[in-house]
């Protein structure tokens, strides 16, 4: 009887580990938001902590590297290239004329999944 009981709280302990869901710690930030607050910061000039649509073509204007350009002509081929007037305009949802960090997270999280991970937030 002794064995029985034990045998029947070992299963479930292991059934309550299998079931369980991780939690992930408060302070967590996704891959995505990483990336948003990185580019925000980067193209930013006023420090409102949202980029204007002159801010956020600024990026056009930095040196591509061999890669860059790459994946660019993938993107092209592909069809799912946007110069930056169109990825404004797709990732201002709201229409205001600024991109905030939460609009921005979502672009690159929706493209990501989209396109599996091969094509990178330009």
């Amino acid at each position: 009887m002794k064995k029985i009981c034990v045998i029947c709280s070992a299963l479930l302990m292991v059934c309550s580990v299998v079931n369980a869901k991780p939690r992930m710690p408060d302070n967590y930030v996704s891959q995505y938001m990483q990336t948003a607050i990185y580019q925000v910061g980067q193209y930013d000039k006023d420090d409102d902590g949202r980029l204007s649509a002159e801010e956020f073509g600024a990026k056009d204007s930095r040196k591509l590297t061999r890669d860059d350009r790459r994946q660019i002509r993938k993107a092209k081929k592909e069809g799912i290239y946007q110069n930056s007037t169109d990825q404004f305009a797709t990732i201002d949802e709201n229409a205001d004329g600024f991109l905030t960090v939460k609009e921005l997270e979502k672009y690159i999280k929706n493209q990501s999944e989209r396109t599996k991970g091969k094509v990178r937030y330009y």
